[in-house]
């Protein structure tokens, strides 16, 4: 009986404890997020620090970064920017990833020299990206910002990549040689439908890294001409205090588009960090 008993007791603090560690990391998750949706909303002096929940609420803000703020201009830089520069990494990285598996004379010395291009600091290559750039005159434009976010996004696809191409069997390979493709067919039509979710994975993480560089797009753009969201909501950070309402609002609808991309695609995410 007192077995018995000490089980239901033992199976009862398991559950409280996974539920008590649930809720404080959902809270630590979604607590900034509700608190920037509700500064977005509340009716307070611009400068004034944010409350959990305000008293009144508003859309004010939201209708100036719209208006007055032209947010969607820095958008409009970051969806093209972004979009663009992944879907460079992600089939370079692709190339690399499967080439590193079935060629690296390094033995796994080359795949690490890529990846170890991201433990570089932003900033060590921020100036003479800039240098570079000021030669060409692509200073302020879409075209530096795409090139420089490679830096950042190829190693990051080709290491991701590389453990999905490792865990598919060199033997499916050589049964379709047998039967005649070549090495581009065998690629396209059995290795890239396998790595699939892989290749989700490894975009949904180089989209979201490359929406949220701050340091290379504060060198390399002056304007709102080319400007990215992380640039725009730094803005409101001003010598006379920080304009609490439009950031939170800003914040959240920065955050939008990547929440959207990551609901659409979450069945090929789990699928790829489960490695299935």
């Amino acid at each position: 009986m007192r077995l018995a008993t000490l089980h239901d007791y033992s199976d009862r603090f398991v559950r409280v404890s996974t539920y008590t560690l649930v809720a404080l990391w959902l809270a630590w998750v979604w607590g900034p997020i509700l608190w920037d949706l509700f500064t977005g909303l509340a009716v307070t002096p611009r400068t004034d620090p944010p409350r959990l929940i305000p008293a009144k609420l508003t859309l004010e803000h939201y209708y100036q970064i719209f208006t007055s703020g032209n947010m969607l201009t820095y958008i409009r830089n970051s969806v093209i920017v972004t979009g663009v520069s992944t879907s460079v990494s992600v089939v370079v990285g692709a190339l690399a990833a499967y080439s590193l598996t079935r060629y690296d004379p390094g033995d796994g010395q080359v795949s690490f020299f890529a990846l170890s291009m991201r433990f570089l600091p932003p900033i060590a290559v921020a100036i003479p990206m800039y240098t570079l750039f000021l030669g060409f005159g692509w200073i302020n434009t879409w075209q530096s910002l795409i090139v420089a976010y490679l830096t950042v996004g190829i190693p990051i696809s080709t290491w991701i990549l590389l453990i999905f191409f490792q865990n598919i069997p060199e033997e499916l390979e050589e049964a379709s040689r047998v039967d005649g493709w070549s090495r581009i067919q065998t690629w396209r039509r059995v290795v890239l439908p396998l790595a699939a979710p892989g290749i989700s994975s490894a975009a949904i993480l180089t989209a979201i890294l490359m929406w949220n560089e701050y340091v290379l797009a504060l060198v390399l753009t002056t304007t709102s001409k080319a400007q990215t969201v992380p640039i725009y909501l730094a803005g409101f950070v001003t010598t006379r205090g920080i304009l609490w309402g439009r950031m939170g609002a800003a914040t959240v609808v920065a955050m939008t588009p990547l929440l959207v991309l990551t609901f659409i695609a979450q069945d090929r995410l789990v699928a790829g960090f489960s490695l299935e």
